[in-house]
């Protein structure tokens, strides 16, 4: 009998090493200000407005704010103005 051993090829990323815990999710959407922030991949924006039809679909009287990062990282200027402007924030990082 052969001993076949597997590992796992993914490496954990070097920034999710040293980074914060997410805040607790909202009970409910209804009524909240919801940040969408896209770091200029390529499609991003697509899911972004995507994401952001749908959860005004689905909850009542939410305010959808689109922020545009222009690359990847996303400007830290950009990430605080809608933390500041919004109760969540989406982004989208990757293709």
């Amino acid at each position: 009998m052969h001993l076949l051993e597997v590992s796992n090829p993914v490496a954990q990323q070097r920034g999710m090493i040293n980074i914060l815990k997410p805040n607790p999710r909202p009970r409910s959407l209804d009524g909240k200000t919801i940040g969408l922030i896209w770091s200029g991949t390529h499609g991003g924006d697509l899911a972004l407005n995507r994401a952001g039809e749908m959860i005004q679909e689905r909850f009542s009287n939410v305010s959808v704010n689109f922020y545009t990062g222009g690359n990847y990282p996303t400007p830290p200027a950009i990430v605080k103005q809608a933390a500041k402007e919004c109760d969540l924030v989406i982004g989208a990082t990757a293709d």
